[in-house]
């Protein structure tokens, strides 16, 4: 490895998907991997070469200096602010992790799971995900340090979509790895991706991973919410020019048994472009 690696998500900006893709990575270099919050309080003791150090939420608090270091190159990973609401919001309703099950000061002592579900509707449910667990997503995004020339800044949907694996390659190239760890690199991407050898079925962090999900659930109302709570956000991480894209949304979202059979279609259809393809060639 010409370099060490750190790779930095967010929440529902693919994480569970770059921890996949990178731990086996780094059994295949070589290195030592290291997960930032599990093992934070050992971390000076771990940054020897080489290593891929993983951080699922781009918050390195006072270990952020070795982000500058000449020896590191970075990968950091972000998705449309709107969607990241969307599937924060689902995931939230449905997962076991433990933290959604304890209760909180505030909420008449209900969990975030049991105060999200007894919300009487989608619209509502969004709501309360900005005004909590995503508003934290969604500024860490925007605060974090972008420009840094040792650092690629990486889309989640620019990846979703990258069955050719063409971002992927630059990617590898940036990380200085040979002709051998980019041919592993492609391989462990094939593997961990939804287009690839990844399945969706009982996969516990996956509900749907749909690119511009926010078209068809955003309503003028939600819209309108989502400016208030974060203005000029979306302009800042480019992913629109101005407030216009409100113009075109409509007054309900799809909803019922119409939603489920477009959200089926969709689903079938990935499935079905990913035959016949052959990881081997890349």
């Amino acid at each position: 490895m010409r370099y060490n690696l750190v790779v930095a998500t967010h929440h529902k900006t693919g994480t569970v998907w770059m921890d996949g893709v990178f731990k086996a990575l780094a059994g295949d270099l070589g290195a030592r991997y290291i997960n930032f919050r599990a093992q934070y309080e050992e971390m000076k003791g771990l940054l020897g070469s080489p290593f891929v150090l993983f951080c699922y939420d781009s918050d390195f608090g006072e270990c952020a200096s070795l982000l500058d270091r000449e020896d590191v190159r970075t990968l950091h990973l972000i998705r449309d602010p709107r969607d990241v609401v969307i599937s924060a919001m689902h995931y939230h309703k449905a997962s076991r992790e433990p933290w959604l099950h304890e209760p909180i000061p505030g909420y008449d002592n209900l969990s975030y799971q049991r105060a999200l579900r007894r919300l009487p509707t989608r619209f509502a449910q969004y709501v309360f995900e900005m005004d909590n667990s995503s508003a934290s997503t969604l500024r860490d995004m925007a605060a974090w340090r972008y420009g840094r020339s040792n650092c690629f800044e990486a889309r989640y949907e620019d990846l979703r979509q990258d069955d050719e694996l063409v971002i992927w390659r630059r990617i590898m190239t940036f990380f200085g790895l040979d002709a051998a760890g980019q041919a592993m690199g492609a391989r462990r991407f094939w593997q961990n991706s939804l287009f690839g050898g990844l399945s969706r079925l009982g996969n516990k962090h996956v509900r749907s991973g749909a690119v511009g999900q926010w078209r068809r659930e955003f309503t003028p109302a939600l819209a309108k919410v989502f400016l208030q709570r974060f203005p000029g956000l979306l302009q800042t991480l480019g992913y629109e020019a101005s407030d216009d894209w409100v113009v075109d949304l409509e007054e309900g979202p799809v909803t019922g048994m119409l939603s489920d059979f477009r959200r089926l279609a969709a689903q079938r259809w990935e499935s079905f472009a990913g035959i016949g393809r052959n990881p081997l060639k890349f």
